[in-house]
């Protein structure tokens, strides 16, 4: 999605280079209203972004949301370079679809583009601002693209990927799915999973278990005699009361009342 002129509050560039033999490591840290972008060209950097792992290979962007706790490791193994771009946009862009490994093909157009930035940075002009702001419109609209590109390779059969999440949902509703375990099982990111689940199905993969877990919880209070508080451990709830709140929320009455209502 391109950026208007004035949409950039602040905006940094800057090359890096971690020669072999050394390593680097940035603390753990979070910028509220920042976004940071990593042109890997050489290497591979670890980084831990909201306590989820990513590795960023050479030829990939490494993509930090504003307010992501993150940090990150250059291991002494490896050379590493490549570049660094954070800027801070005032207007309400949402890049949250983006996700935090970006493959490029081609890399040099990217990098040609990144070095055109950091060369205006230096500049004193007084379109300097302008061109800058040009500069990070054609980077994201690259990095667009290859995020886009790359999924639609990687997942060309959209509806049969979320059917098979939704059948594992179906079975496993009454564990702990998280969205990072759901992610790791399936070989996505968690924003690819709940971006493509929200896509195929029009709700969020938690909507989905929890409409599994009420489904049952309805079949179970047509069928048996389990107590109330039996089903909500039975279907995955950790405690009756929210259970009996989640229920009264979809279904409108409580799991006793659907009870006397379905007898």
């Amino acid at each position: 999605m391109p950026l208007a002129m004035d949409s950039i509050l602040f905006h940094s560039i800057q090359s890096f280079s971690v020669p072999y033999g050394t390593s680097q490591h940035y603390q753990l840290h979070h910028h509220p209203d920042t976004i940071e972008l990593l042109l890997v060209l050489s290497g591979t950097v670890h980084c831990k972004i909201d306590g989820q792992i990513y590795i960023a290979p050479a030829g990939t962007v490494l993509f930090i949301q504003a307010g992501s706790w993150h940090e990150q490791l250059y291991t002494a193994s490896d050379k590493h370079c490549g570049y660094r771009l954070t800027f801070c946009p005032v207007d309400s862009t949402n890049y949250g679809d983006l996700p935090p490994i970006i493959p490029i093909k081609p890399i040099d157009s990217l990098k040609t583009l990144f070095m055109q930035l950091q060369q205006e940075k230096e500049y004193l002009r007084t379109d300097s601002k302008q061109m800058a702001h040009h500069l990070i419109n054609s980077i994201l609209l690259h990095v667009y693209r290859s995020a886009s590109k790359h999924e639609s390779c990687s997942y060309s059969n959209l509806e049969e990927t979320v059917q098979e999440i939704k059948h594992y949902m179906e079975e496993n509703h009454a564990k702990s799915l998280s969205l990072e375990d759901l992610a790791a099982r399936f070989n996505l990111t968690k924003y690819q999973l709940a971006r493509l689940f929200k896509k195929i199905t029009g709700m969020s993969p938690l909507q989905y278990i929890i409409s599994c877990r009420i489904t049952t919880a309805k079949y179970l209070l047509r069928t048996s005699d389990n107590s109330v508080s039996k089903i909500a451990v039975k279907i995955g709830y950790k405690s009756d009361t929210q259970f009996q709140a989640a229920f009264k929320t979809i279904v409108g009455v409580t799991p006793r009342q659907y009870r006397v209502n379905s007898k």
